[in-house]
């Protein structure tokens, strides 16, 4: 965020008297920070102004302290304390404050708190939303408390799934989470045994810790391996993420989802007895391996497709040239 300390005087607008106004009633009840500015005003107070977004409305405002509060932030989530009937100075609608919201609400989809700078793709948030909305209370519960943090969430969004391999560019890893998700319920369909909320909730955070893996390099304008990511890996931030978020804020999950969903984030097939790793023995670490490799190699595939039938080209992690056949004719 950058902060203006312009030391040009400020103007403030005089207010009317507090009246009631529907308008504010009608307003979501949390907003995103997306931008913030402080400026110094003519009694040694401060001019603070911030645009703030939500799907359903974004609005610029204003307010007058004595003192900043530098927990504000850009990505914070906040709440308006209305200062009486809304009226506008210079496109800014004067507010009484912002108040910093610290703990998540359960209730609360943060999908809708997505800013178009962090994923263009706004049908991909939709699907996001649809899948968040799909979890019981629980889900939910941990799901926000691992993202309140707004620059965590947005690397989550904004961040590749690899470097050179699937899914690599901006959104990327977002999209494989989601695509992963919804195949994994896909696979499920019919299958009596499957639980949805794990295949939901696993398919959208099974490789979130990447948001910390992978960070943008601003000297070379890409991103890069961060040393957690070179040190410690996706796999135990993603554990030490849910771990920290259902201690602090007091998560409750039934023990056999919260098993069921450790079990299907760590189990893998074939690994060497000596990393402790545990093979799948449930139906949802089956299905959501078998979604996570198909998600990625579908990515790549595309990618290497020719513009016809036949060999594309050749990567690495296939270790060979994919050959396409394409639709039938209709």
């Amino acid at each position: 965020m950058a902060e203006n300390h312009s030391r040009a005087a400020t103007t403030v607008a005089s207010l009317p008297s507090p009246m009631t106004d529907p308008v504010p009633d009608k307003l979501p009840p949390i907003f995103r920070v997306q931008t913030i500015e402080r400026h110094p005003g003519m009694r040694g107070d401060i001019l603070h102004r911030a645009t703030l977004f939500h799907e359903r409305a974004s609005l610029s405002v204003e307010w007058m302290t004595r003192h900043a509060d530098i927990r504000l932030v850009r990505g914070s989530l906040v709440s308006i304390r209305w200062l009486g009937r809304p009226v506008s100075s210079d496109g800014h609608v004067r507010i009484s404050r912002l108040v910093l919201l610290e703990r998540p609400e359960p209730a609360m989809n943060l999908f809708d708190l997505v800013p178009h700078g962090w994923v263009t793709d706004r049908a991909l948030v939709a699907r996001g939303s649809a899948l968040w909305e799909d979890l019981p209370r629980g889900f939910r519960h941990l799901f926000n408390a691992m993202f309140w943090e707004g620059r965590r969430f947005q690397r989550y969004l904004m961040g590749p799934s690899s470097l050179e391999h699937h899914h690599n560019r901006l959104n990327g890893n977002f999209r494989h989470c989601v695509e992963v998700a919804e195949c994994a319920l896909r696979m499920a369909e019919g299958q009596e045994l499957s639980n949805r909320s794990i295949l939901v909730f696993g398919g959208l955070i099974h490789d979130a810790g990447k948001a910390d893996e992978y960070r943008f390099d601003h000297a070379r304008s890409c991103f890069a391996m961060s040393d957690r990511g070179a040190l410690i890996g996706h796999r135990e931030t993603l554990q030490h993420w849910i771990a920290a978020s259902m201690a602090s804020y007091r998560v409750i999950l039934p023990e056999a989802h919260y098993l069921g969903l450790i079990h299907a984030l760590t189990a893998a097939k074939g690994a060497p007895v000596w990393l402790g790793l545990r093979e799948p023995r449930s139906i949802e670490a089956t299905i959501l391996s078998m979604a996570d490799r198909l998600s990625g190699e579908e990515d790549l595939y595309t990618r290497l497709a020719p513009a016809e039938g036949g060999f594309g080209r050749y990567h690495k992690q296939l270790k060979y040239r994919p050959f396409v056949i394409g639709p039938d004719a209709p």
